[in-house]
């Protein structure tokens, strides 16, 4: 008997695909509000699948869900702050919904919260978006973050 011990190769799990770690869902809830809703982690493998959600033809007033997110990476920050500049330039309003400690954590630490207005609730959002689209652009509209090399 060999007293040597087995040493079995880790073999790596094939990544899921994108659509299985992130569903998002478009749903128009008037002619000036759409909801974009996204459960699952939004990190570079999935990013996209959002971005795409938000970049047909959009209304004048678009709401991020993000409650069912569970990981929010710096691809995922890019994306919300591209949809925010777009909305910018075309004179519309974008809000972010996220309750979770994580998301929360991310959008106060890369400063999203104080370009985007975030709401704890989708009812909130949907009352008090819209009424935002009348007001003039502010003033101190800051550009997008930068990530720190190497992330």
């Amino acid at each position: 008997m060999n007293d040597q011990p087995v040493v079995s190769a880790a073999v790596p799990r094939p990544r899921l695909p994108a659509d299985a770690l992130l569903q998002v869902r478009r749903t128009r809830w008037s002619e000036d509000l759409l909801v974009v809703s996204a459960a699952g982690e939004i990190d570079l493998a999935t990013a996209g699948h959002l971005e795409r959600a938000l970049w047909d033809d959009l209304p004048a007033a678009t709401v991020l869900d993000l409650t069912d997110v569970s990981f929010l990476g710096v691809a995922g920050l890019r994306v919300l702050e591209a949809a925010a500049n777009r909305a910018h330039v075309e004179r519309r309003t974008v809000g972010i919904v996220a309750s979770t400690r994580l998301v929360m954590r991310l959008l106060r630490l890369f400063d999203v919260d104080v370009r985007i207005p975030v709401y704890r609730y989708l009812p909130d959002a949907v009352r008090e978006l819209p009424k935002l689209r009348n007001r003039p652009a502010a003033a101190t509209w800051k550009a997008p973050f930068s990530a720190p090399a190497g992330e």
